[in-house]
């Protein structure tokens, strides 16, 4: 019994040591200690209260009584009875946005520096007393040689902007007719729509929806780009049975154009012959080896003996004080003789105002004749096919029956030409369509090769382990 009552003893003061915790010495002479030993919250909440009061306006002993209470002198009859509204129905009153209130002040106390984040003037940041003479003497009418210069330029700055054109904006909304006179005009088709006492807007909406608005166009959309007529009459020597005059005139037209054609030929092969010459294979290899081997014997290496001559450079000597005083009086010489020659030039053309009279006489009736050349040229350039792509127009071949082919009677004609080649043709004369080619270019694509999947071989086999396999006899 005693055994067991000494142990639980022992064990009691062994837990009484460990939840013991040891003392922090602490010096007491310095001022971290104050913090740590010293208890200040009676100071600390003081001060709050006093800051909050400064916050607030003023603490409630200096306040008025008129700040704090109201006295209440109205009847509880005479104020209006609101209706109680349900938590479900309740309207929540839309106040300042929290957004907004970092911006507003927090505190009612004054900032001491009325004049903080002003930034000053530059008349104020000079010396007053000098500010106060050149008031004075600006007073007087005497301004310094420095500032009139800036006054001049800072006026002409002023008058330059008042006078500058404003730039004009780019449109970018097109509510108004382009092609139109009237700008917002529109061109309403049917008379009962447009009779009616309706807004434009209104008008243009029923219309498109009825599909009869008529849009308006350009001028130069109606205008003629060529003069000729869309089916010309054929010439009177091709009917079934012709005069003997007209069918002469066509086998003129006819022979006309073979012969043009036949002298173009007879041109080419003349300047073209040297260059088709057929040269046999042996000479023509004699003349490649002759070509190419040109220049090689003059590569060689000239004898030691023998040494290229240097050309001597002389070097340019400056000019001397004398020599460039000179050429400025030349300089100056030669100004003043140009000078004096425009002005007796000017003074001669005094006495020949006659002539100079009759040069603009001239001059003008020059340029009427130009005038009327330049339409003439644009008239006869209606009756011709323009150049509207990079080919140019071909006539068509003269269909010409001969002598022989003529029968006189419309069964037994034989017939020359196409119909649709005659509208193609027409259609490219009167600058309808662009003049075009017969395109014969035959597109070679590349043969695609693929390997069968039953003739390819795996790819997973390495063809190291092939080979072992193949040598351990698997």
């Amino acid at each position: 019994m005693a055994t067991s009552t000494l142990g639980e003893a022992w064990l009691v003061n062994e837990s009484d040591k460990l939840n013991k915790t040891k003392q922090k010495r602490i010096v007491k002479h310095k001022k971290k200690a104050w913090r740590i030993t010293s208890n200040v919250e009676d100071v600390e909440r003081f001060l709050e209260s006093k800051r909050l009061d400064e916050r607030l306006g003023a603490p409630f002993e200096e306040r008025p009584s008129d700040s704090i209470f109201i006295v209440d002198t109205k009847a509880e009859a005479d104020k209006p009875v609101k209706r109680e509204l349900t938590k479900k129905r309740k309207i929540k009153e839309i106040g300042p946005l929290r957004c907004y209130a970092i911006l507003t002040p927090n505190s009612a106390v004054t900032d001491p520096l009325k004049k903080r984040n002003r930034v000053r003037l530059p008349e104020e940041r000079g010396d007053p007393l000098l500010r106060k003479i050149m008031e004075e003497r600006r007073a007087k009418g005497k301004i310094a040689t420095r500032f009139v210069q800036s006054m001049k330029h800072h006026q002409e700055n002023v008058e330059a902007l008042a006078n500058k054109k404003k730039p004009e904006r780019l449109r970018t909304t097109f509510d108004f007719d382009l092609w139109g006179e009237a700008g917002d005009s529109l061109m309403i088709g049917d008379k009962k729509v447009s009779a009616l006492d309706l807004s434009d807007q209104l008008k243009t909406y029923t219309m498109e929806k009825m599909g009869n608005r008529i849009y308006s166009r350009p001028p130069k959309m109606f205008s003629k780009t060529t003069g000729l007529k869309p089916v010309e009459y054929p010439h009177p020597g091709t009917s079934y049975n012709p005069t003997f005059q007209d069918h002469q005139a066509l086998l003129k037209d006819a022979y006309d154009v073979e012969a043009k054609e036949i002298k173009e030929e007879a041109r080419t092969r003349r300047r073209l012959g040297p260059m088709l010459k057929k040269i046999p294979v042996q000479r023509k290899e004699e003349q490649w080896w002759a070509e190419m081997s040109q220049g090689l014997a003059e590569d060689e290496e000239p004898a030691k003996g023998e040494e290229e001559e240097v050309p001597c450079i002389r070097p340019t000597k400056p000019k001397t004080r004398k020599q460039k005083i000179r050429a400025k009086a030349l300089k100056w010489q030669d100004m003043r003789r140009k000078k004096l020659k425009e002005a007796k030039k000017r003074l001669l053309e005094f006495d020949r105002l006659r002539s100079i009279r009759r040069e603009i006489r001239k001059s003008e009736e020059l340029t009427v004749k130009r005038i009327e050349i330049r339409k003439k040229e644009k008239q006869a350039k209606m009756f011709k096919p323009a150049m509207l792509g990079r080919h140019k127009y071909e006539a068509p071949p003269i269909d010409v029956n001969f002598s022989e082919e003529i029968t006189g009677t419309l069964r037994g004609l034989k017939t020359e030409g196409h119909v649709l080649i005659d509208r193609f043709k027409s259609m490219q004369r009167r600058n309808i369509i662009e003049p075009r080619i017969r395109q014969t270019v035959v597109y070679k694509y590349k043969h695609k090769v693929f390997t069968k999947r039953s003739h390819s071989e795996p790819k997973g086999l390495k063809v190291g382990n092939r080979n072992k396999d193949n040598a351990s006899g698997k």
